[in-house]
């Protein structure tokens, strides 16, 4: 009867051996983690890239379906109200004609984008306006009135005049394109209101006057600040003219200058793309109303809210769309002087390439 060989000895895991694997998985894991990390950045920055293309592709289908880029804001009679803006225009061409449609319906029978009236639809977060880049805009509370009113994650470009030429009168005269009530005074609270870009104040701009070229042009950007619901376009604070009759429901024509232009922004040499807001921060920032980031109290206030900085929570810059319905990268070290360049549609400035 063959005799049965004896098991061979197994040898266990000393407490050593298995601090070194558990180790070992440990530094794996940190080697991976940022590598998860940035690949899913990378995607959410793909998202953002492709939302903002289609965004202003419909700006591009407005253009060509009524002959001129949709104003960054209808102007409305009544006095510190606010028009709605361009975002709510070209709804219908990214399949929300309905949502469009109520917000102008509603509109009309009261005319302010900031009105109650139109609470119900500023509490939509519109996927295609949100940056995946930003979950946090989801449940930001909105600074003034209606905590559940939602803001967008881009911004129309309404020009760079003021910046690129250091003037800026307190009423639409000459050949200038930038209007301001309190024209050079930095501690403004709304600053100046630039007319040279592509979505400008109750202005809608043709092809034909971006003389610089629809490619070397900015139409749209990413914007991470937020004070104001979506829906807002420019609010005017201005005094009556002979125009404006809110008895008649005559509302002022064209850019004005005691406006406060949500829906768009200049770009400018004081808020340069990805601004540190602990260098200086809007005017009015307020922390307890849910401004953010958070910044001390001794951060100077310097930016108005025209002024306010385009930018994102991308690595090394934002997303700008541009009017031919391209988007492109800009770092935010950019050269200034190119920076304010693309802010203009006629300023007749070469931009390296």
């Amino acid at each position: 009867m063959p005799r049965c060989r004896p098991h061979a000895a197994r040898s266990a895991f000393t407490l050593v051996e298995l601090l070194v694997v558990i180790a070992i998985i440990g530094v794996l894991v940190a080697l991976l983690l940022p590598a998860v990390q940035a690949a899913r950045e990378a995607a959410r920055r793909s998202q953002c890239v492709n939302q903002e293309k289609q965004i202003a592709l419909a700006c591009l289908n407005y253009e060509s379906a009524q002959g001129a880029l949709p104003p960054g804001s209808m102007n409305t009679y009544v006095q510190q109200g606010s028009g709605l803006g361009w975002a709510v225009l070209i709804l219908p061409y990214v399949e929300q004609s309905g949502v469009s449609q109520d917000a102008i319906d509603k509109y009309k029978k009261s005319p302010d984008a900031y009105g109650s009236a139109l609470d119900g639809l500023n509490k939509l977060m519109l996927p295609s306006y949100l940056c995946p880049s930003d979950p946090d805009l989801r449940s930001q509370a909105e600074k003034y009135g209606n905590a559940d009113r939602k803001g967008m994650s881009y911004a129309g470009v309404s020009g760079s005049y003021q910046a690129r030429t250091g003037q800026c009168p307190s009423t639409r005269t000459g050949a200038h394109y930038c209007v301001w009530a309190a024209s050079g005074n930095n501690n403004d609270l709304l600053g100046p209101n630039n007319y040279d870009g592509l979505l400008i104040q109750d202005w809608a701009v043709p092809f034909k006057q971006i003389t610089d070229g629809a490619s070397n042009t900015f139409l749209l950007g990413e914007r991470a600040y937020q004070i104001r619901t979506w829906m807002i376009g420019a609010y005017w604070n201005g005094t009556p003219t002979a125009e404006w009759s809110q008895a008649k429901k005559t509302p002022p024509k064209g850019p004005q200058a005691s406006t406060a232009f949500f829906g768009c922004k200049n770009i400018n040499e004081k808020g340069l793309v990805n601004h540190d807001p602990f260098t200086g921060q809007y005017i009015g920032h307020d922390n307890s109303l849910g401004d953010r980031p958070a910044v001390p109290s001794s951060t100077p206030r310097t930016l108005s809210v025209n002024n306010l900085p385009f930018g994102s929570y991308h690595t090394g810059g934002a997303n700008f769309a541009l009017g031919d319905g391209s988007v492109r990268f800009i770092n935010e070290g950019i050269d200034v002087n190119t920076y304010l360049a693309y802010g203009s549609r006629n300023g007749d400035e070469i931009i390296p390439q």
